[in-house]
């Protein structure tokens, strides 16, 4: 079953600070108590001063000093010494003030302050100590010659055993619902990544690594709609060049390893603020923000000149190339016609050769030199 860490520093200075608050309290009610003792029995202040706060106080004290030197040496046992401390401290009120004499439920403290830390062991350890100072408070009782009710004893040791039950039933069910937590946790944690795979998957081209068509279509979407006026938006549709040709004669595996080469020219080329896409089968397109139309046409020539430059071990003999149609949109242009008008470039592009760039902006063809 899981549990809490152990040797949790922060609830130790709690629990700390939570015994100088009962000895406070202790002071504030003893010195009261003196007030009323000096009206009542002037002659017999001193005595009561020194039984009843005094040596209590310096006990105390001294269990205080001695608990915080064993914190800071012995920090691996540190539940332990809590749970010692805090039914040292218990025990000494027990002995110290007579109204106390046979208060012996108060060994439930630290049977209760063992729960905090959600540890089994601790609460069997707390309960045992309690057992073993309720026998000893109680022979110390007896050989100072107090009588000892039997039902008192009996009673004792119910509450006791009854405050041990309960709090080691509360802790295993605290136990419990912290494993299903977990296990909730985890579970929520493996659907989102699922979910988040899943919507990569949605969005990217498994081959290439590119946004996928659905994607392209998206972004496109929330540009137009986002994007200010005054923000040039540049569209470049790309093909390569006898595609079929390298599938019927190398093979479609030669094919995909020639859209792979593609998309990393892409990703290789572009800045941060372009986006690339697999169109579809052998198309690519390029989302080019913020860029003026020479500076989009420079990048298409680098694509080009990296792609003409790339040799594919697979099909060293032939030549690899591409056609590019580009365009810029146009506010007045619904987003459809914009996608046509540069699809139109691009086929003017391989209708007048291929391996060239199609601008429809001036209506003119830029061809790569071979």
């Amino acid at each position: 079953m899981e549990q809490f860490p152990a040797h949790d520093p922060t609830w130790n200075r709690k629990l700390i600070l939570t015994l100088w608050w009962i000895l406070i309290i202790y002071e504030v009610a003893a010195t009261i108590a003196l007030s009323f003792e000096i009206n009542e029995q002037p002659s017999n202040w001193f005595n009561s001063f020194m039984r009843f706060q005094l040596f209590p106080t310096i006990l105390q004290l001294l269990l205080m000093g001695l608990g915080y030197l064993s914190m800071h040496y012995l920090k691996n046992y540190s539940e332990f010494i809590m749970i010692i401390w805090t039914m040292t401290m218990v025990s000494l009120f027990i002995l110290c003030i007579p109204e106390m004499t046979s208060s012996f439920e108060l060994l439930c403290m630290p049977i209760l302050l063992a729960s905090v830390y959600f540890h089994k062991k601790y609460v069997i350890f707390a309960y045992s100590l309690g057992v073993a100072c309720l026998l000893i408070l109680l022979s110390i009782q007896v050989l100072q010659g107090q009588t000892t009710n039997p039902y008192e004893v009996i009673a004792s040791l119910t509450i006791l055993t009854s405050t041990f039950i309960l709090c080691f039933t509360v802790m295993s069910r605290g136990l419990d619902l912290l494993a299903k937590l977990k296990h909730s946790v985890i579970r929520e944690q493996d659907l989102l990544i699922r979910n988040v795979m899943i919507d990569r998957l949605s969005k990217v081209d498994a081959l290439t690594e590119l946004f996928n068509h659905r994607s392209f279509q998206e972004h496109t979407d929330h540009l137009i709609s986002h994007m200010p006026h005054d923000t040039p938006l540049e569209l470049a549709l790309m093909d390569i060049d006898n595609f079929k040709l390298i599938n019927d004669n190398y093979g479609h595996w030669v094919g995909d390893v020639v859209l792979k080469t593609i998309g990393s020219i892409l990703k290789e080329v572009l800045g941060p603020d372009d986006m690339s896409f697999r169109y579809g089968g052998e198309e690519f397109a390029v989302l080019f923000v913020g860029k003026s139309q020479q500076d989009v046409l420079a990048i298409c020539e680098e694509i080009m000149e990296s792609v003409r430059d790339t040799v594919i071990p697979e099909m060293p003999e032939q030549r690899l190339t591409m056609s590019i149609g580009l365009a810029t949109y146009n506010r007045n242009t619904m987003k459809k016609a914009w996608f046509q008008l540069v699809d139109e470039c691009l086929y003017t592009a391989k209708r007048n050769g291929k391996n060239r760039i199609h601008v429809h902006a001036a209506d003119i063809q830029m061809p790569i030199a071979e």
